[in-house]
Formats: structure tokens, sequence, C-alpha cells
């Protein structure tokens, strides 16, 4: 067990970072640090504690077991002596005016928007405009301040933003309920005979899942190609055609429509989502608001999704 006399503080603040951003890199430029520095105080970090903490993991970095067990603490200890050394303003909507521009990937929309705009629907005072993510310059908009934060797949690679690993992302396929090809289970016999609706090549390059295909050596037709994921439930609904969609956005639009969710027919990674703004903004109060909103969000959908399993 680790002696807390012994134990750096510091070491904790580059341990938290770490966690947000799953990437030393990322996590090194939000500290203002070298990425040494963050190796360094991971190496001491785990000598402390007698366990690896992170494993490499595509571009970045997964928590083990034991890090996953510690975050909540961690961060609860931060804020606690944050809040004790220096405390931090808030934003109130009712009495400040504001306008935020981001780019949320459409997937996660009916996830994380409508708790924020429950928040803010009694104000008049404070609005948010949702750009999409095709055609918006966002490592640009970011950094010149256009753009206030991003929701996506992806980590921006940028030396002016800040990056937090929000959520771990499971997909599913789906079809119209009683599709007259698909009884029981969903195979991989189902995945290469059928035909698909997908999202053009530029945007699915934004996810692993066309280079986890051709890896499993795995084939699929796609019939239809759309740029974002809210073409998917009519087109389905109205046709034979197959999707791979994010469960938690399948399930919620099944609410709706009337859609049939299965498992992958294939072992795939855990993706994750990722929260991005520009750094000079990490301490503003109406972005921390807006960040923290989005987090409670997700710990809704969360909880919503575990007690629904």
């Amino acid at each position: 067990m680790a002696n807390l006399k012994n134990l750096d503080l510091n070491l904790l603040v580059v341990f938290e970072a770490v966690y947000s951003c799953a990437n030393i890199s990322q996590a090194a430029r939000r500290l203002g640090m070298s990425q040494p520095t963050i190796s360094n105080a991971l190496r001491r970090l785990r000598e402390s504690l007698d366990d690896p903490l992170f494993v490499r993991a595509g571009r970045g970095v997964e928590p083990t077991t034991r890090a996953v067990q510690m975050i909540g603490p961690v961060r609860d200890a931060l804020q606690l002596i944050q809040n004790g050394v220096a405390p931090e303003e808030h934003f109130d909507p009712a009495s400040t005016s504001r306008h935020f521009r981001i780019v949320v990937l459409d997937a996660m929309e009916p996830i994380v928007m409508p708790h924020v705009i429950r928040q803010i629907q009694k104000f008049k005072t404070v609005s948010i405009e949702n750009l999409g993510i095709l055609n918006t310059p966002m490592n640009e908009g970011l950094n010149d301040g256009s753009l206030d934060l991003v929701i996506s797949g992806f980590m921006l690679d940028s030396r002016e933003t800040q990056c937090e690993a929000l959520a771990p992302v499971h997909l599913s396929m789906v079809a119209r309920k009683d599709h007259p090809d698909i009884e029981g289970e969903f195979t991989l016999d189902h995945f290469r005979k059928l035909g698909h609706v997908a999202l053009l090549p530029q945007v699915r390059a934004l996810s692993r899942l066309d280079e986890a295909l051709r890896r499993f050596d795995i084939q699929r037709h796609v019939a239809y190609s759309v740029s974002k994921f809210w073409s998917f439930p009519h087109i389905l609904m109205t046709t034979d055609l197959v999707a791979i969609m994010p469960t938690a956005f399948a399930r919620a639009i099944s609410r709706n429509y009337p859609l049939a969710i299965y498992d992958l027919p294939f072992d795939y990674p855990e993706e994750r989502i990722y929260m991005t703004w520009k750094s000079s903004h990490t301490n503003d109060p109406a972005h921390k608001w807006l960040r923290a909103e989005i987090a409670v969000a997700l710990r809704q959908a969360a909880a919503a999704a575990q007690a629904a399993t």
C-alpha cells in the first residue's frame, strides 16, 4: 500500500490529466509540461502504487482496473483542494448572456443535448449553435475562438486545445423490426449478405471501423452512404438495409422508430467520445458550466443504460 506521506500531490494531477485525455502528449499540453516530464511523473506514481495505471491502446493509453478505481476519489480530492485554495466563480445562466458555438457528433446529440437544453430553455440569455462535423474546420475554429468545443469520436491534435475522454462507445447492428431475412441473432452471414447504409467514407475515416473490417477480412456492401447518423432511422425503417451505429444512439432513436438492435457479429475494440476545447477557455466560468452539464448528461445516460440491462 502506498505511503501517502511520500506521495507527491503533483503526481495525482498528472494522473488525472492522462486519464482525462487518454493520451500522454495531450496531457502534457493540458498541463503545460513536456512529454518526458509527464512520463517521468507516471513512472514515479507507478512505482509508488505498484501498478502500471495505463497501457498503450491505439494512438493513446487506456486505464488499468486500478486506475479506474482511483479516478473518482482522486478527482474529488483535487476538486476539494482547488475549492479550498481558490474559490471559483460560477456561471449563472439567469443573469449572464452567452452564445455557444459547438460541434457535436450527431450520434451523441440525443444523448447529450436534451439535458443541456433543459438547463437553458427557461432563460433567454443563453443559446447554443450546433454546427455540422463534416464541413466545420474544427482545429481552426477552436484555435481562433469561433468554436467553443467539439464532441467527437476522435482527438483533435492542436497545441491550443485541451481534450478529455468522456465515455466509451459501443457499436451495434440495427435493422427494422420484423426484417424478413433476420431471425434470432444477427450473424456474420447476415452482415455479408445484406445491404448496408453507412456514413460517407470521409466521415467513417474518423473512426477505426473500416480498418477493423479490413483486418478481420470482413466484407460488406454499402448500398447507401450519408453524411450523418440521423439519416439512418427512416432509411432502415422503410428498407431492408442494415447499419452499424453507436448503441446509445440506436437505443435513443428506437423509442420513436420500429428498429431492432443486435450485437455485432464480430469483436470490435471499444472506442471513446472526446470533448475538446481551447486551452484558454479552461477556467472560463461559462465554459466550465457547459462542460459540467455535458458530463452530467453522460452520467445520466450511463446510469439509464445500466438500469436497462
